[in-house]
């Protein structure tokens, strides 16, 4: 039994994947097309549809528009609460220095 690769089941670079059966009989699966040369101009039409479709949103005015007010909403959210965790960081800092204080004339 001549088995170029020795991982049955893991295929490496430049080893094809071959059942038991045909590894035996010596015979190999047909090559199949490289992914580039499969569908190419199905893969052109598609990415021409794409770069329309981003170029038309990128230009209509009011989809930029949409995207910059939820932008400074989300902004906006982000900020307030920032400002909460600050206030309550100050409060705990606050809570833990009465604490200290509260129990530094016991000792």
């Amino acid at each position: 039994m001549n088995n170029n690769n020795p991982y049955y089941g893991y295929p490496y670079y430049g080893y094809p994947q071959q059942n038991p059966d045909q590894a035996q009989s010596g015979q190999q699966a047909p090559q199949e097309q490289p992914y580039k040369q499969q569908n190419s101009k199905t893969h052109f039409v598609m990415g021409m549809a794409a770069g329309a479709a981003v170029a038309y949103l990128l230009t209509n005015k009011k989809f930029k528009q949409g995207v910059a007010a939820t932008g400074e909403r989300a902004w906006s959210a982000v900020r307030g609460e920032v400002e909460e965790l600050k206030e309550r960081l100050e409060d705990t800092q606050a809570e833990l220095e009465y604490y200290r204080n509260l129990h530094k004339g016991e000792e």
